[in-house]
């Protein structure tokens, strides 16, 4: 610590640190991009109009579940012909 507060005060440059890359999950990535596909964007219009349907009412048991699932499973089956291509 002295030794580096001498080095300031002789006019010495201060060593910088280097900045760390900040690491991209793959899967977030191709997941996104899977979700602009036409396929993805159709199930998630139904679940977003089922949530807006059962979110109107204030009593109802229905529940927005297979459409949930309906867009998972459209976004998942895009993302697994894409995702391994990018890992090694």
């Amino acid at each position: 610590m002295v030794l580096e507060m001498e080095k300031v005060f002789a006019g010495e440059p201060e060593e910088e640190e280097e900045e760390e890359e900040e690491m991209v999950d793959p899967l977030t990535v191709v997941r996104e991009h899977c979700e602009k596909s036409e396929g993805c964007v159709k199930a998630r219009e139904v679940l977003e109009l089922c949530e807006t349907r059962v979110n109107s009412r204030s009593h109802t048991e229905e529940e927005c579940t297979e459409e949930l699932f309906d867009f998972l499973h459209a976004r998942d089956h895009c993302v697994a012909h894409k995702l391994f291509k990018q890992l090694k």
